[in-house]
């Protein structure tokens, strides 16, 4: 095994990650977290994203949108039902459910998640890949459809 982290405290450490990350994005999108270490720390250099549109996104254009889209919003984000589907010695893939409630609406997707084991990292883990999938989109006010 090549990590710090015993393998069987991985699945919980991924756990307090994905919801830990995701409280540091409710607090910057409400303007209420004045820098973006937290996530950065957490974020692979090479970060890969699949939207739920399907757009592939890698690190530098998620940190900055997020840096455009600070104090933006109040969202409350709500992380439902968080697993590990598969673990390796310092690796693990999660699923969960990701509800975002805003003022007039709600969206959830589907989200997995590759994780690998860095003592650097907030919470020991760094994010390597997330793919979300629409559960309920927001409405078409909201976001008008992709143009091909």
């Amino acid at each position: 095994m090549s990590t710090h982290v015993p393998n069987g405290d991985l699945a919980g450490l991924v756990v307090a990650e994905i919801i830990g990350l995701h409280r540091a994005f409710e607090a910057w999108f409400a303007g209420r977290l004045d820098t973006m270490r937290r996530i950065e720390e957490a974020l692979a250099p090479d970060l890969t994203f699949i939207s739920p549109r399907g757009d592939l996104v890698g690190r530098g254009e998620i940190l900055d949108g997020l840096r455009a889209s600070r104090g933006m919003r109040d969202v409350g984000i709500r992380i439902v039902a968080p697993q590990a589907l598969w673990r390796g010695d310092d690796t693990l893939l999660a699923g969960y459910e990701e509800w975002h409630d805003h003022s007039d609406y709600s969206t959830a997707r589907r989200s997995t998640a590759l994780f690998t084991a860095a003592p650097e990292a907030p919470e020991g883990l760094l994010w390597r890949h997330v793919h979300e999938t629409w559960i309920t989109p927001p409405p078409g006010w909201v976001v008008p459809p992709r143009q091909r």
